[in-house]
């Protein structure tokens, strides 16, 4: 699919949320490498978490953390550890992944996390791509994303996003 492509299917079922399909859009195609590397219909990387009880599937990924020493619960499980500096660490991991029946069922899920408390102060950054993508990997309540050039990497893809709507007049 091409970024053309994933911004045509994605962004008019994003503009029925509450949050800018243009962020939505960007994210989505952030985590999912626009849709190539999407898990079934999960195009956010939504891991499993203590809630979820639809299907999950059990994949392969990477994430960042600030210790050397994290672990998860059996089938879950670290397959590698990299220092990268005093503060930072790339894991390798298998990881639980929400699979979704419906990319609607995604976007409303998304939506409902981002939704939560620990977001609030970005809430009001909501139609501001830019600034509700600072505010959610910030250092205030909980990040959305582990890795360290997650803000940076978003502002590049909110950009191209931008660019297929103008063109296309969606």
């Amino acid at each position: 699919m091409t970024v053309k492509e994933f911004v045509k299917w994605i962004y008019p079922a994003a503009k029925s949320g509450e949050i800018s399909p243009v962020f939505v859009t960007a994210q989505a195609a952030l985590e999912s490498g626009w849709g190539k590397s999407a898990i079934g219909n999960n195009l956010f990387g939504i891991t499993k978490g203590s809630s979820w009880t639809g299907a999950v599937q059990l994949v392969n990924t990477t994430e960042y953390f600030s210790r050397p020493d994290v672990t998860f619960k059996a089938p879950e499980k670290v397959l590698s550890v990299t220092k990268i500096n005093d503060k930072r660490y790339k894991y390798s991991v298998r990881r639980f992944f929400r699979d979704y029946e419906s990319v609607s069922e995604c976007l409303d899920d998304h939506l409902a996390i981002l939704k939560k408390p620990g977001y609030a102060d970005a809430w009001p950054y909501r139609n501001d791509p830019r600034k509700f993508t600072e505010y959610i990997v910030n250092d205030i309540g909980p990040k959305y994303a582990t890795a360290p050039n997650y803000y940076t990497e978003m502002c590049k893809v909110i950009a191209m996003v931008e660019k297929v709507v103008k063109e296309e007049r969606l």
